[in-house]
């Protein structure tokens, strides 16, 4: 299974938009295969309101779910100021094993 970091970022001023389209009954569905495994909004600041969310997919599913994930936080980017990025995540020992190529 591979898991998937999206961060997003936000202005303070928006909290009330964003929260009614997150609570919209039109946003783009997830795929069955891909899972919400965390949701956190660590870091408020006067600036941006940021937050992480991380899903996990089968490993065959990896550009279909960064797809539905790129399309789902795209229809939140429809509120001026939101931003997001996508981030694959890789545990310790596996980054390891990679970097030394064992």
């Amino acid at each position: 299974m591979v898991k998937i970091m999206m961060v997003a970022k936000y202005p303070p001023h928006k909290a009330n938009e964003l929260l009614k389209v997150y609570m919209s009954t039109d946003k783009p569905a997830y795929p069955d295969f891909l899972k919400k495994v965390e949701h956190w909004v660590p870091q408020i600041t006067d600036e941006k309101y940021k937050t992480y969310a991380v899903y996990e997919c089968p490993d065959d599913k990896i550009i279909e779910s960064m797809a539905a994930l790129s399309k789902r936080f795209g229809f939140y980017a429809s509120i001026e100021g939101y931003t997001f990025k996508i981030e694959i995540l890789m545990n310790a020992e596996d980054a390891i094993k990679y970097t030394l190529g064992k």
